[in-house]
């Protein structure tokens, strides 16, 4: 199936070719393809071939150098800065105008945390739909941070006691799914979504026991600045690993999804060297504008698989049903 990030499952072993200069590659069927059609079935025993993607054409080229940065790849990605400079300008103007109304950091919080549970429900959706792990991972750390990030800050919880502690527990499992999803292979079904939910779900619970148990028990703040400030560097470079390996597979949703997280990271960071807040409330509306940004067509990419897949049965049967009507030759 085709989707802006696709499995590289073990594909089934390809028939052996013939030598140079004779025939080409082998096709399922056991003919033999020269030319353009040896490209292709080269391509698609390697899992490099898309129908998508230029076919033939760009599946050959990525065996010729796997190593260079497609240049759909460089530009997609300029137009993702492009667009993400584009709303924090916006997004700092429109936080201006709010401060004498509305408090601009929590409202933020609210659009970010509507923006960052649609990216996550989509990307979950269109990554169950195309069997993408690495997808759902992503889903995964994308829901994690909108936990712990523009939902506690949305709430005020904290203002006081052990929150932080969630929050730097969300955001290490972030680092891990974010980690595990730049993996070209991953070789058993690992369930690190539902491992990273449990534990944050048990850790929640804890720190609500001993909330309700111990109201003035906190952590002192110079610790807990210093591990969020160290955890948030971790997002980031995680982030950025995520970017560079969507730039070199020409994967625009791992692309999109570290280009926010390295967003993120950057407006922690500048929120707490002391700036005015409507700088960082500006980049972290462009970071969940860049999450949602990679969610949608990720999402209508799954959708159109299913059809194109669909379709492609229903002819197959029409083939199957024609060649059994026909009657048989002597």
């Amino acid at each position: 199936m085709t989707s802006s990030l696709r499995n590289r499952d073990a594909l089934p072993e390809p028939r052996p070719s013939a030598p140079s200069g004779t025939a080409g590659a082998a096709l399922p069927g056991g003919a033999r393809a020269t030319g353009a059609a040896a490209g292709t079935a080269q391509a698609w025993a390697t899992g490099r071939w898309s129908p998508r993607r230029g076919g033939v054409a760009e599946g050959t080229a990525h065996i010729a150098d796997a190593s260079a940065v497609p240049p759909s790849s460089w530009r997609g990605f300029g137009w993702e800065v492009l667009g993400a400079a584009a709303v924090a300008v916006a997004a700092w103007f429109a936080a201006r105008a709010l401060v004498p109304v509305l408090p601009a950091p929590r409202t933020a919080a609210v659009l970010e945390l509507a923006a960052g549970t649609g990216a996550a429900v989509m990307t979950a959706v269109a990554g169950r739909v195309s069997g993408s792990r690495r997808a759902v991972r992503m889903a995964g750390a994308v829901a994690g941070y909108t936990v712990v990030g523009p939902l506690g800050a949305a709430l005020e919880p904290s203002a006081g006691g052990l929150w932080p502690v969630v929050q730097l527990v969300g955001l290490l499992g972030v680092v891990l799914l974010l980690v595990s999803a730049v993996r070209r292979r991953s070789p058993a079904r690992r369930p690190l979504v539902v491992v990273a939910a449990a534990v944050l779900a048990c850790v929640v619970a804890a720190v609500g026991v001993l909330g309700g148990l111990a109201p003035t028990l906190a952590l002192a703040p110079g610790v807990t600045a210093a591990a969020l400030l160290a955890v948030w560097a971790g997002a980031g470079a995680a982030g950025l690993l995520a970017l560079v390996a969507g730039l070199r597979r020409d994967r625009p949703l791992l692309r999109r999804i570290g280009l926010g997280f390295a967003l993120l990271a950057t407006a922690h960071a500048v929120s707490v060297s002391g700036v005015a807040a409507t700088v960082p409330v500006a980049m972290h509306l462009a970071a969940a504008a860049t999450l949602l940004g990679a969610a949608v067509p990720f999402l209508f990419s799954a959708v159109r698989g299913l059809w194109e897949q669909r379709e492609a049965y229903r002819v197959e049967a029409e083939s199957l049903r024609a060649a059994l009507d026909r009657p048989a030759e002597d």
